[in-house]
């Protein structure tokens, strides 16, 4: 059996610690990100302006709506989001409960409820996304929710 010097356990133990030091900066900032995106998505339903929804997208996105089929692409999904808006919601709340990042992926599990007309609730459920770094911004690539409320009969 080999042995190791002790100057080289403590040269590995050193170069692992930093390894897991980025890796936690790097979840911190992720999050961060992911956050202040949630932030604009949530200022962006309030104002009406299902464009720059879809601008936090990918351009390869998905969204995976409830009771209906994928929504593909920046143009389908501004439009999905717009059906949203002209029926009645007028504010979208978020709230990331877990970030997970992998590299240039992140997962992020959350909350959401929506407002209608006078803060009146429409609907509350969770999420997942998958964000992705595009052009060295992290952006939603997969999104998928669901209600919370029993289904209507």
């Amino acid at each position: 059996m080999h042995r190791i010097s002790r100057a080289v356990r403590l040269a590995v133990g050193i170069a692992f610690a930093g390894l897991v030091g980025t890796g936690a900066a790097a979840a911190q900032d992720a999050r961060a990100a992911i956050e202040a995106s949630s932030k604009q998505f949530m200022a962006a339903a309030a104002r009406g302006d299902a464009a720059a929804v879809a601008a936090l997208y990918t351009s390869t996105a998905q969204v995976l709506p409830p009771g209906g089929d994928i929504t593909r692409g920046t143009a389908a999904i501004q439009a999905y989001f717009q059906g949203g808006i002209d029926a009645g919601v007028k504010e979208v709340v978020l709230d990331t409960v877990e970030v997970e990042t992998h590299g240039d992926t992140a997962t992020e599990v959350g909350t959401w409820a929506t407002k209608g007309k006078d803060g009146a609730a429409l609907d509350h459920g969770k999420y997942v996304v998958i964000w992705k770094k595009e052009g060295g911004r992290w952006k939603m690539h997969r999104d998928i929710w669901n209600s919370s409320q029993p289904p209507k009969p």
